[in-house]
């Protein structure tokens, strides 16, 4: 593997530190900044109503460019928050097999913020009224979960992400060709990232979240990204 890891640690008890046999890698966005230390700091800032932890977590978070000032620094960083061997949750189905499909895979986040919004004076903006300069927002051939704008993934984040899912293929036996690849290559375009009967019913492969929840935008079906995943 060439990309560089940066280990960013959870603290103990925000994940579950039993081993369980992967079957399946799940890409994700944050619907945040491009600081993936900012979303695993949230993870361990987060609990539930009576303050116990909530294990909420991916293994990887991949840091983006920052649509204030243009700063790469993060840009591409994969940021590993625990062993991938071990669990949290990360998929948020009400499915009876949401624990397993939990257990059994892989999450990987990319700091995105996900749809965005154009005003009338042709300006872009976040859900939560962010501006975004017009070179990080991609413009899809069609509506996608209903937004037609989606926050760019950068060229690095999508080169850091080809090398972190070949490398868990590989050593986990995941086979990358199942999943969302076979409907990308029965040309289905953004179709291959809905609501998936294969996904929810945790067939092996690589899936996005869009692929088990229909009321997520994570991933959008951007032309790099796509392009990266029938590569593979």
């Amino acid at each position: 593997m060439t990309s560089t890891i940066k280990s960013v640690p959870l603290a103990k008890g925000e994940y579950y530190e039993e081993q369980i046999k992967k079957e399946t890698i799940y890409i994700h966005h944050t619907a945040g900044s491009h600081r993936p230390d900012y979303t695993i700091g949230g993870w361990n800032a987060d609990r539930t109503k009576t303050g116990q932890q909530l294990k909420v977590a991916t293994a990887f978070v991949m840091g983006g460019l920052s649509t204030k000032d243009n700063d790469a620094t993060w840009d591409g960083v994969i940021c590993r928050c625990f062993p991938e061997e071990n669990w949290a949750h990360h998929l948020g189905l009400t499915t009876a097999n949401n624990t397993v499909l939990n257990q059994q895979s892989i999450g990987i986040e990319i700091c995105n913020y996900g749809p965005i919004t154009k005003s009338k004076d042709g300006k872009f903006y976040t859900y939560v009224n962010s501006p975004v300069p017009a070179e990080m927002v991609i413009e899809l051939p069609k509506p996608f979960q209903g937004f037609t704008y989606y926050h760019k993934y950068t060229d690095k984040q999508i080169a850091a992400l080809k090398d972190l899912l070949l490398d868990l293929g590989k050593r986990f036996g995941i086979d990358l060709k199942k999943g969302i690849q076979q409907g990308l290559l029965q040309n289905k375009g953004a179709d291959a990232f809905l609501l998936n009967q294969d996904a929810l019913a945790g067939k092996p492969g690589l899936w996005t979240h869009t692929n088990v929840r229909s009321d997520k935008f994570d991933c959008s079906p951007q032309p790099n990204l796509i392009a990266m995943l029938k590569s593979l």
